[in-house]
């Protein structure tokens, strides 16, 4: 969430915070959405201090969907600073209406089938992974769908071990337990200057507990614990890591 606009928000209404983002596209919402609740929190820094237990609420409106989807917050922690502000600890929470998110993920999923080039919908997920390897970089999954995964890579240059065809694990513990998904690096991009390197997975076949298991993450009916995070392997150690 935007930190200037909370800050903003806290010196209307004490008692009850509520903030209104508006979203043009689906997939900004959810992008958004996913990496608040994947970070589990905030630091904020205000002009006014805030006792802890005090409630935020989050209103993502996007074009054409009446009912928003909702963040929830509370502050767990009030730090003061020399210059008179506060740096409040805020934690994030999904609400419990999924009306709203319902809503945005139809529209995800309805202008898809106008698409003719990618077989399945593309479902922003924001959240960090690492490889177990000496000086490996950070890995970032952007997007998940039924048949793949697209990644960013925290380096100038994508790693000796992307390349096309190279055996990929992708690895994230959810509350109806581990999601293991095996595929093949399926296209490369060079960074630039400002711009991390990406790459694309393509999803082997899946087992039916997997395909689950994913399915309940794609509608984010099944999320991880905060924060988010994910192990990444590639060559013969996502090979011998296949289920």
């Amino acid at each position: 969430m935007s930190q200037t606009a909370t800050s903003r928000a806290i010196t209307d209404d004490p008692s009850c915070v509520r903030l209104k983002v508006a979203y043009k596209k689906p997939e900004a919402l959810l992008s958004e959405y996913t990496r608040s609740l994947g970070q589990g929190g905030v630091v904020l820094q205000t002009h006014k201090s805030l006792p802890p237990g005090t409630r935020f609420v989050f209103e993502m409106h996007n074009l054409g969907v009446p009912t928003p989807v909702e963040v929830f917050g509370e502050v767990v922690n009030v730090t003061p600073r020399p210059d008179g502000r506060y740096l409040l600890t805020v934690r994030y929470d999904a609400g419990q209406d999924r009306g709203g998110l319902d809503a945005v993920l139809q529209r995800i999923f309805d202008t898809h089938e106008q698409e003719k080039l990618r077989r399945y919908p593309r479902i922003p997920l924001r959240l960090t992974a690492v490889e177990d390897t000496p000086f490996a970089p950070t890995f970032y999954v952007k997007d998940l769908s039924r048949g793949g995964v697209g990644l960013e890579v925290e380096a100038p240059a994508l790693p000796p071990v992307v390349k096309v065809g190279m055996p990929f694990l992708l690895e994230m513990d959810l509350s109806l337990g581990t999601l293991t998904l095996h595929g093949e690096v399926a296209w490369t991009t060079a960074g630039s200057e400002g711009v991390y390197p990406n790459f694309g997975v393509h999803f082997g076949t899946l087992q039916p507990d997997t395909v689950e298991r994913l399915e309940m993450l794609l509608t984010l009916a099944s999320l991880p614990p905060p924060p988010w995070h994910a192990r990444v392997s590639f060559g013969m150690d996502a090979v011998m890591r296949m289920p």
